[in-house]
């Protein structure tokens, strides 16, 4: 083993084992510690999306490279239902948009994944043990204060595998309303960017407005609720900590995707330590301009609401390779939402630090 003292990660999460597989697979000595008594402990075992289009290499690809064994319930979604105010997409690719993972403690899913990955490679875990953020040299402890909310139910269903997305200000404001099925089991939620404390109204609103485009019915539903965390920043170190996930602001500002930056973080993190290259350096030529086209993204998506809804359901619907459209939103050209080919792109004004 390299080092006699341990490498230590406060938080269990896909960005702090990300971290620990990648340490304790170069021969580190790593201990992990989660203030809750299993992994996963913020879900419940419900649907999330892996997205697929911001580069052109497939994500999976991506996590075999650090290594990561893809050996979790990973379903690729190749097409959907783009639902919004006035008009509605049929989607459909070539290739996986995103792929339908479960999160949660349960069988199958991601988080117990990456913990049964983690131990195998000799990382210790310890559970129940809450860590101050100045004792660990990894922080990955999750989002800080909610930027957006989720408000949703998990059940049973007898709908075919689905995936359906409604955007409209009157059901998810600033947000986004999504249902993925799959092997007779479902995730409905309305995720919103303002009115947080209205989540239970815009749920039933949503489960109208899906029961409205499907023959939905909710067998044995259980309600969940939980937050997101997003900030630009200058720098993810501090005093000597490198910040991963979450914790370190890094997720997608349009639409909340947020497994993709998680899992990178948490390996760059370790690979800085490694490899004693600067991890700022890392995180920024790999994650940066992506965070900053998600930024500008989000301020036109709220500034413009259903008429940027509207606007994107028609792009997507003439587009014979949405994946690539989609792609052309996360560019270092900085089009964003409603740009479009030949128009002077817009300049990012959002400064680090200052969240939109």
């Amino acid at each position: 083993m390299k080092g006699s003292e341990p490498i230590t990660i406060a938080g269990a999460g896909p960005s702090g084992l990300a971290a620990a597989i990648t340490l304790a697979r170069s021969g580190r000595r790593v201990v992990v510690y989660e203030k809750n008594a299993d992994v996963g402990m913020r879900f419940h075992n419900d649907f999330q999306g892996l997205e697929n289009w911001t580069t052109e290499g497939d994500v999976l690809d991506f996590f075999r490279m650090m290594p990561i064994e893809v050996d979790f319930f990973c379903r690729p979604v190749y097409g959907g239902l783009l639902q919004g105010p006035t008009d509605r997409a049929q989607v459909r690719s070539d290739e996986p948009l995103f792929y339908l993972v479960k999160r949660g403690s349960g069988e199958g899913t991601l988080d117990r994944s990456l913990k049964r990955q983690a131990i195998d490679c000799g990382v210790r875990i310890v559970f129940n043990s809450p860590v101050s953020a100045g004792q660990s040299d990894v922080i990955a402890t999750g989002p800080r204060k909610p930027r957006m909310f989720a408000a949703g139910v998990v059940f049973d269903t007898a709908i075919a595998d689905t995936a359906a997305i409604i955007l409209d200000n009157d059901i998810a404001p600033k947000g986004y309303a999504y249902l993925l099925a799959a092997e007779g089991r479902a995730t409905l939620a309305t995720v919103l960017y303002s009115h947080f404390d209205r989540c239970e109204h815009y749920l039933e609103k949503a489960v109208a407005a899906f029961r409205n485009i499907l023959p939905l019915e909710l067998g044995n539903p259980t309600k969940f609720s939980g937050f997101g965390s997003f900030f630009l920043r200058k720098t993810a170190v501090e005093k000597g900590q490198r910040f991963v996930g979450e914790a370190a602001g890094f997720q997608d500002f349009l639409f909340g995707f947020g497994i993709r930056y998680a899992i990178t973080s948490g390996h760059l993190a370790a690979k800085s330590i490694i490899e004693n290259v600067d991890y700022d350096r890392l995180w920024k030529l790999r994650l940066n301009k992506q965070l900053k086209a998600s930024a500008l993204n989000r301020r036109l998506y709220e500034m413009f609401g259903n008429v940027a809804y509207t606007h994107l359901i028609k792009k997507t619907n003439a587009s014979s390779d949405p994946r690539g459209l989609w792609r052309r939103f996360y560019i270092a050209s900085f089009r964003g939402l409603l740009s479009t080919s030949g128009e002077k792109a817009p300049v990012c004004n959002a400064s680090p630090g200052s969240g939109l």
